[in-house]
């Protein structure tokens, strides 16, 4: 299960709020602990995923930050 800070950093950059979300609006981020990485192409995107499970003894969260301006549908398969 997630930490309170790694669920609070997931809620403010999904609604925006985040210091961060601006920057990263309209991308995919990885999260972990208290750390907010771009999510790169490739192979780079499978040794940065690597490397912070190794770092941190688990699999980082994989998000899309919203961009604030457009309305997204999501539909469930």
């Amino acid at each position: 299960m997630k930490k309170n800070s790694e669920e609070k950093i997931l809620n403010l950059l999904l609604s925006g709020r985040h210091s961060k979300a601006k920057k990263y609006a309209g991308h995919h981020v990885l999260v972990i602990k208290d750390q907010i990485l771009p999510l790169r192409d490739g192979k780079e995107a499978i040794e940065d995923i690597e490397r912070l499970e190794k770092k941190y003894g688990q699999t980082p969260t994989i998000i899309f930050v919203p961009r604030q301006d457009i309305s997204y549908i999501f539909i469930l398969c």
